[in-house]
C-alpha cells in the first residue's frame, strides 16, 4: 500500500506545489496571470490525458504501468533543469503530466480494491499533505539560490524515491490473477450513478483547481509576505493531515451523505472568507477551511465511486476527471474576469455543482444504509 500512495503522490507532486511554482513564474519569470493560467492548463489538463490512456491499458498490472511512467517523470525532470526554452519547457511539463496521470491512475485503482477504500485513499491525502509541505519550504529556496528550474529537484527526487518503492514492494502481477470480486459489470443504474460520481469529482477538481493554483497570489493581494503566506498554507496542510484520517471513520459512523454535504458547505464558504479577507486572520480560517474540505471529500467521493462501479473502468476515469477539472479551474478563472475576482466566481459555483451531482449516489446509498439499520 505504502509503494501504490507513493506512486499516486509522484503522478500529482506537480500540483502539490502549484503555487510555489506559479509564485515563481510571476516573481521571477515577470509572467503575465493569463501566462499563468495557460501553463497551469497545460501542465494539469494532461494529468487527465495521462489516466484516459490507462483505462485503455491492461488492468492490473500496477508495477508494469507504474515504472513505466516513472521513468518518463524523471527523464522530463532531468530535461527541466537544463533550463529549456518557453515552449520546450510547456512540452517537457506536458509529457511528465501525462506520465503523471497514468501513475496517480494506477494507483487510485489499485487502492479502490482495498478491503477499506476510504482509509486507503485517506492515507493516499495524507503523505500529499507531507510532500506539500516539504514542496513549500525547499523549492523556494531552491529557486532562490539556482534560478526557476533548479526547483524541480523537489520532483525529480521523490520520483526517484517513488521508483524505488514501486521496484522493490509491487508484485509484477499485482491484481493480474486474482481481479477484484467486485467487478462483474455495471448495470444501467451503476453506469448512471458512476456518471454522476465522476461529475461530481471533476467540478470538485474544477473549484480545487481554481484556489489551490492562484492561492499564494490571493495571499499577496491583501499584502502578506511570502514568509507569511509559506507559514499558512503550513498551517492548513498540518490541518488536511489531520483530517485525511477522518473519512473513515465519518462512513463508518455517519454514511457518506452528511459528510459529504457538509464538506460541499464547507469549501463553499472557505471560498466566501477568500474574498472577503483582507488581513492574515481571514486568510487562515479560509485555508484551513479549504485545506479541510478538500482532504475530508475526495476520499469520501472515491469511496463513493468505489461502491457503485462494479466494472472499474469509472475508477480509473476518475483520475481523468481529476486532472481535467485541475486544468479547466484555473483557464476558466482568466476567462470569466479579469483579475483574480474569477477565481471566487468559477470556485463557488463549482463547489455547489459538486453536491448537486453526487446526490444521485447519495440518495440511494442513504436508503440502502437505512435498511441495512433496519435489519
Amino acid at each position: 500500500m505504502v509503494a501504490q500512495i507513493a506512486l499516486g503522490t509522484a503522478g500529482v507532486v506537480t500540483f502539490l506545489a502549484m503555487p510555489v511554482v506559479v509564485s515563481a513564474m510571476v516573481n521571477d519569470l515577470a509572467a503575465s496571470e493569463r501566462e499563468v493560467g495557460l501553463f497551469s492548463t497545460v501542465q494539469l489538463a494532461t494529468i487527465s490525458a495521462g489516466c484516459l490512456l490507462s483505462t485503455f491499458l491492461p488492468q492490473g498490472r500496477f508495477r508494469r504501468h507504474g515504472l513505466a511512467a516513472l521513468a518518463v517523470m524523471i527523464g522530463c525532470d532531468l530535461a527541466t533543469l537544463l533550463g529549456p526554452g518557453w515552449v520546450a519547457f510547456n512540452a517537457l511539463r506536458a509529457i511528465a503530466g501525462i506520465a503523471g496521470g497514468v501513475a496517480v491512475s494506477q494507483a487510485t485503482a489499485a487502492l479502490s480494491r482495498s478491503a477499506r477504500p476510504e482509509r486507503s485513499f485517506g492515507l493516499f491525502l495524507a503523505l500529499q499533505t507531507v510532500v506539500s509541505i516539504a514542496c513549500i519550504y525547499a523549492m523556494p529556496a531552491l529557486m532562490r539560490a539556482g534560478g526557476f528550474h533548479l526547483g524541480y529537484l523537489v520532483f525529480l527526487a521523490f520520483d526517484f524515491a517513488a521508483i524505488g518503492l514501486v521496484y522493490a514492494f509491487v508484485p509484477k502481477r499485482a491484481g493480474a490473477a486474482a481481479p477484484h470480486a467486485r467487478l462483474t459489470g455495471n448495470d444501467a443504474a451503476g453506469w448512471w450513478q458512476s456518471a454522476a460520481m465522476l461529475l461530481s469529482i471533476l467540478f470538485f477538481f474544477v473549484g480545487i483547481g481554481a484556489i489551490w493554483t492562484f492561492l499564494a497570489l490571493l495571499g499577496e493581494q491583501i499584502a502578506l509576505t511570502e514568509g507569511e503566506v509559506a507559514g499558512v498554507l503550513s498551517l492548513s496542510k498540518l490541518v488536511a493531515f489531520v483530517a485525511s484520517f477522518l473519512p473513515g471513520i465519518l462512513v463508518a459512523r455517519l454514511g457518506r451523505t452528511i459528510p459529504i454535504l457538509a464538506c460541499v458547505v464547507l469549501l463553499t464558504g472557505a471560498v466566501i472568507v477568500y474574498s472577503a479577507a483582507n488581513a492574515l486572520t481571514g486568510f487562515v480560517i479560509a485555508t484551513v477551511m479549504f485545506s479541510t474540505g478538500w482532504y475530508v471529500l475526495y476520499p469520501l467521493q472515491l469511496g463513493a465511486l468505489a461502491d457503485v462501479d462494479r466494472d472499474g473502468r469509472p475508477m480509473l476515469s476518475a483520475g481523468a476527471l481529476t486532472g481535467a477539472g485541475l486544468g479547466i479551474g484555473p483557464g476558466l478563472t482568466v476567462m470569466v474576469a479579469d483579475g483574480l475576482s474569477g477565481i471566487y466566481i468559477i470556485s463557488a459555483a463549482a463547489f455547489l455543482l459538486v453536491g448537486l451531482f453526487a446526490m444521485p449516489v447519495l440518495v440511494p446509498s442513504a436508503r440502502r444504509r437505512k435498511a441495512e439499520m433496519a435489519l
